[in-house]
């Protein structure tokens, strides 16, 4: 490899590290998940799906636990949708898609302003087998693979949010 060659690879590795780019998920202190993401209470979701999406929000938004004193409300409204697919000559259905919708906004605790709303939608499909108990499991796994993705994109949105709106949520505390 030629020395110029070499020079230009240094230049270009030196002018990414100065890009600016932060990592969401960074470590240390300056991480929206050792800080603001913390500070979020996630109320009760209804039905049993919901109480696995906030299971998995809570997993997802605090790992090392949720600060003692929440100071944004996470609330979600999740909504499900079965249609059967590849239907048969005799009208039977083989497959199934399960469509998931969240609905979720993150208020302020202290004044009850919205900071951020958005939503999610999940599309999950799973096949209707000929045995009661296996496609009660497909259709159960399909839920899970939904909640778990669900779950990710909220966080990933709130946790965007905090991120880019960081210095104006320390001018308001």
């Amino acid at each position: 490899m030629s020395l110029s060659k070499i020079v230009l690879s240094i230049f270009a590795l030196m002018s990414l590290t100065a890009c600016g780019f932060e990592p969401i998920y960074g470590a240390g202190d300056n991480s929206v998940f050792e800080s603001d993401m913390r500070e979020i209470e996630i109320s009760p979701i209804e039905n049993r799906i919901g109480q696995q999406l906030r299971n998995e929000l809570e997993q997802r938004i605090s790992p090392k636990g949720r600060a003692r004193i929440s100071k944004y409300i996470l609330k979600v409204t999740l909504s499900e949708n079965k249609q059967g697919l590849a239907v048969k000559k005799s009208e039977i259905a083989t497959r199934a898609n399960l469509s998931f919708r969240a609905s979720y906004n993150v208020t302020q605790k202290s004044t009850g302003e919205t900071l951020t709303a958005g939503s999610s939608r999940m599309v999950t499909s799973y096949n209707i087998l000929t045995k009661t108990f296996a496609t009660l499991m497909a259709e159960k796994d399909a839920r899970k693979r939904a909640v778990r993705e669900i779950s990710v994109d909220i966080t990933s949105k709130v946790a965007a949010f905090f991120k880019l709106n960081r210095d104006k949520l320390a001018a308001v505390k």
